[in-house]
């Protein structure tokens, strides 16, 4: 048996401590990519279910409650419910990844962030780390499987970070830097409206501790560093998505996006369009076709 032959007959598996409690990442080969009839059987089962969708549309029925998915979005599914894939479009690509989490502080709280939203939009660092395992699947070079598990380890904790149930576990606050904090508020408040005072207070910090901790780190001040994150998520979706100018800006946040041309130019030294004009070409040469 070949190593590619064998490395075919098991199934992608990453076992994480966190907060003192063990949980247990899974996908299964065969849920890499999924096109054309995507129709189930109504289930359920004992674990926490992953649905991110990459290219597409689908929709998902939760307990008689339908959930459309589209690109970009990911839905997760509580333990016990029952679902299943209703439809979906021929261009459908998703990566389903299972959470098998033990009774305990952990599981109580991701059933209670889950029961409150169950669709979460997922950042592009999440999208490209799903996007890396498929490649990796494809292509199946030395080492992949040991790539593809590191991979899906660090799309499990953003995953947990997403669900935002630090009020329910305080022990998973308290075993995250500052620094995981920082990072983890500036990445999903975006296109809310982020603020230092609300940031310092998660952090049980003064502004001016606060202040320190980003110029430490960073090198610079909490708008420095909320423009340089508005930015790069621009630049992103620029080169990776046929959205309007209009809606990228409001997504990362500016209320008009006059606002948010004049400070892509004060930044790139060209406008949101000559950007993507330039990029979106070389980024489609390197694209494999669908």
């Amino acid at each position: 048996m070949t190593w590619q032959e064998a490395w075919r007959s098991h199934s992608l598996e990453y076992s994480l401590r966190l907060a003192g409690e063990s949980l247990q990442l899974t996908v299964d080969e065969t849920a890499y990519e999924i096109a054309g009839d995507l129709i189930g059987q109504v289930h359920n089962h004992p674990k926490f279910e992953v649905h991110i969708l990459l290219e597409g549309n689908c929709k998902i029925d939760v307990d008689g409650n339908g959930a459309a998915l589209c690109a970009g979005q990911a839905a997760v599914i509580a333990p016990g419910q029952y679902h299943r894939v209703v439809s979906g479009d021929n261009g459908c690509r998703r990566l389903v990844m299972n959470l098998i989490v033990p009774e305990g502080t952990m599981r109580r709280a991701l059933v209670k962030a889950v029961a409150q939203r169950n669709v979460f939009e997922m950042t592009p660092g999440m999208l490209e780390l799903c996007r890396g395992i498929l490649d990796e699947s494809r292509q199946r070079p030395p080492f992949c499987r040991e790539l593809m598990r590191l991979r899906l380890a660090e799309l499990g904790i953003l995953l947990l970070r997403l669900l935002d149930m630090r009020e329910d576990v305080p022990a998973v606050e308290g075993t995250l830097r500052p620094i995981s904090i920082i990072d983890n508020y500036f990445e999903c408040q975006m296109g809310q409206d982020p603020s230092a005072d609300d940031l310092a207070s998660k952090l049980h910090l003064s502004r001016r501790q606060l202040n320190r901790i980003l110029k430490a780190t960073y090198g610079m001040g909490f708008r420095e560093k909320l423009l340089r994150n508005r930015m790069d998520q621009a630049k992103w979706l620029l080169r990776h998505t046929d959205k309007t100018v209009g809606t990228i800006a409001e997504e990362v946040g500016y209320a008009h996006d006059s606002a948010f041309r004049e400070a892509f130019r004060r930044e790139f030294a060209m406008t949101p369009q000559e950007y993507r004009l330039k990029h979106t070409k070389s980024s489609q040469g390197q694209e494999e076709p669908k």
